[in-house]
């Protein structure tokens, strides 16, 4: 039951803080929206940042735990990676709000609560970084650093236009044209 109230709690966040930024919803208001009282609320949660907290740590950690598994696959790096962008996008097209969570609010937050997403994030981009040196090691991609490769994969995935991108479109569609975009880039080859 404490975990339903829990669950309910964070969906009403969620979709308050996608529609409005952080200092315009209210505890009251997150209460209302979860159907329970406001003790009840403060009871599950001491503070509204600290609702905020979990809602960027749980969604952090739950893209972390998904690039584990798909790094420890027996799958090559090219598959490695079309799982990785069809699993993000995938994800983000299940949970749109999300994106605008980030994007009304990451400003709002305390220089201590971004060093902690800026540590969440490097451990998401050295995950990643693992699937690049396999595909280093196969000869598949550039041999030049992981880390970079892994950082601007996942600034890709991860822009705030993404949403735009992804409301217009079939997601296998977009899922294969980022997928060609960053494994070919956008020069065209001639032979």
């Amino acid at each position: 039951m404490a975990e339903d109230t829990r669950g309910k709690i964070l969906k009403s966040a969620v979709q308050l803080f996608s529609k409005n930024n952080y200092h315009a919803v209210s505890m009251s208001e997150i209460a209302e929206g979860a159907g329970i009282s406001k003790g009840t609320l403060y009871w599950h949660f001491d503070s509204k940042e600290d609702l905020f907290r979990e809602i960027t740590i749980n969604g952090m950690n739950y893209f972390n735990n998904q690039f584990k598994k798909i790094v420890q696959t027996d799958q090559n790096s090219n598959e490695k990676i079309h799982n990785l962008i069809k699993f993000v996008l995938n994800t983000l097209v299940e949970h749109l709000n999300m994106i605008d969570v980030f994007r009304n609010n990451v400003e709002l937050i305390s220089n201590e609560f971004k060093d902690t997403i800026e540590a969440k994030h490097k451990e998401n981009i050295d995950v990643v970084a693992e699937i690049i040196k396999q595909g280093i090691d196969e000869g598949i991609i550039k041999n030049e650093n992981p880390v970079d490769i892994s950082t601007m994969l996942l600034s890709v995935l991860f822009m705030p236009q993404t949403k735009e991108l992804l409301d217009h479109a079939q997601v296998e569609k977009k899922i294969n044209f980022i997928y060609d975009f960053i494994m070919n880039g956008i020069s065209r080859k001639e032979n």
